[in-house]
This record gives C-alpha cells, structure tokens and sequence, in this order.
C-alpha cells in the first residue's frame, strides 16, 4: 500500500511539473519570444534590432532590404525561450518556429494569415501579394491604426510588430505560370527593390536600349532576310543572271549585319548618355 502510494505522489508531481512547464512555454510564445531553439550569429549590421529580418550576404548577417529576398536567414531575437550559445559574439537569431517579426504597411494591411516577406525598408516585413520568397506567414493582423511612421521608398508607411510563424521558402501565389512569374520578378526587381528614385531613370535606360537592339535585329530579319529567300528562289529560276541576284544576296547580308551593328551602337550610346 505504500509503495503505491508513493508510485501515485511521484505521478502527480511529474504530471504537474510537465504541466507547469507546457504552461510557460504557451504563455512565453504567446509573449512572442519565440519558442525554437536558437543559436547566436555575429551580426554585421551594427542598427539591426530585435524583430528585424537579416539576410546573408558577402559582408555578413545584415537588414534585408530587398523585396522578396531570396537570401533571408532569420530573425533577431533578444530573448528566445531556448538559445544555444557559443563564444560568438552576437545576437540570438530565430530561424523557424514562432516570433515577433517587424513589419510595415508598404504592400498594404496585413491579415492574419497572410504571407509575409522582406522588403526595401531595411529588416522590416511586409504583406506578400505575388509569387516569390516569402518569410512566413502572419499571426495577427496589422492595419497599422495608430502605429509610428518609417520611411518608404514612396512615402511615410506605419511599423510594427506581429507574430509570425517562420517558414523560409518559395512560394507560389498568383503566378502559377512562367510567364507570369518572368513577368513578376522583373516588375519586383525593377521597381518594388529601388530605394532611391533617381535610380529609375537608369532602369529605364537599360530597357530603352534592350528595345533598340531588339528592334533593329527584328527589323533586319523581317526585312532582308526575305530578299535573300527570295533571291536564292530566283537563282534557281534564272540562272543567267546569277552574278546580278549573289550580288544582290551580299547586298541584303550587309544591310543586314548593318542594321544589326547600329542598334547595338544606339543601345550602348543610351546607357551611357
């Protein structure tokens, strides 16, 4: 009897501290602090806080500031239930499970549920609306209804912090097909990822000059490589006059390495105007 009664004390105290520690850990990831087992990076980018999503680049850990960065690493957080440290010096970085991730408005509110990925405010967070690289996905909405103001690279947009379930990865979400995901990436690339507006006129340059040159070898195709069809049928239909209709082929073949060279010429005095 007391043995069984010692087996069944031993019982509800194991059953209690299993409880006890199931509670704090819920109500730590509620408080948002993460709730994997975290390790310590050297972080290179000296302004980055907590809630700010790093990427990896050649310099080191740093702010993501590219939108959809397919190179993001984690997040920073100061306070993880469970880190794993070492003699690095540096800061605990989450890299899956649950934590606060800084967030703005810049691609509009942000439902629960949505995916978030990076964006060209540095470290912070914003809603997904095409395919791409996202971060995670969103635990709480933000409306961004009295939060503190960052700049954009289009204006003033509002900041702040939600709970993410962390998930790095590609996905696919309104760009099913190639085409439209082609289409996507270069519209992200081009203008979502430029901080600076004076940058545009040059990306604009670039795609002037990408038409020009596409233009002229359309162009010339189009045009003289029919004559030189067309001669070659008429070699064969006349060939008495076989030395006027090969002139008239190398004619055609000039005019048309000639078209050529001056669109590439026009497009390489665009770039650099």
């Amino acid at each position: 009897m007391k043995k069984f009664t010692l087996k069944l004390i031993i019982l509800f105290f194991t059953f209690y501290i299993l409880h006890f520690t199931f509670y704090i850990i819920s109500t730590h990831a509620q408080d948002s602090k993460g709730i994997e087992v975290t390790s310590v990076y050297e972080i290179a980018d000296t302004d980055a806080v907590e809630g700010d999503i790093i990427t990896a680049t050649d310099k080191g850990l740093v702010r993501a500031n590219i939108g959809f960065d397919p190179k993001m690493f984690g997040v920073i957080q100061e306070n993880p239930l469970l880190v794993y440290r070492t003699e690095v010096k540096g800061k605990p970085v989450v890299r899956s499970g649950i934590a606060q991730v800084n967030v703005t408005t810049l691609n509009g509110p942000i439902q629960y549920g949505d995916y978030i990925t990076a964006s060209a405010i540095a470290g912070k967070g914003q809603k997904a609306t095409e395919s791409g690289y996202t971060f995670g996905v969103a635990l709480a909405a933000f409306t961004g209804e009295g939060a503190p103001q960052v700049d954009g690279p289009r204006g003033k947009v509002a900041s702040g912090k939600i709970l993410t379930a962390i998930k790095i990865e590609y996905t696919e979400l309104t760009n099913p097909r190639f085409a439209g995901r082609l289409f996507g990436f270069v519209g992200t690339a081009l203008l979502e990822n430029v901080s600076d507006p004076k940058q545009i006129g040059n990306i604009v340059r670039f795609v002037a000059a990408g038409l020009v040159i596409l233009l002229s070898f359309t162009f010339g195709f189009l045009t003289f490589s029919r004559s030189i069809a067309k001669s070659i049928e008429a070699l064969g239909r006349n060939p008495l006059a076989r030395s006027t209709i090969q002139l008239s082929i190398l004619i055609n073949i000039a005019l048309l390495i000639v078209t050529g060279v001056i669109g590439i010429v026009a497009s390489i005095l665009i770039i650099k105007l």
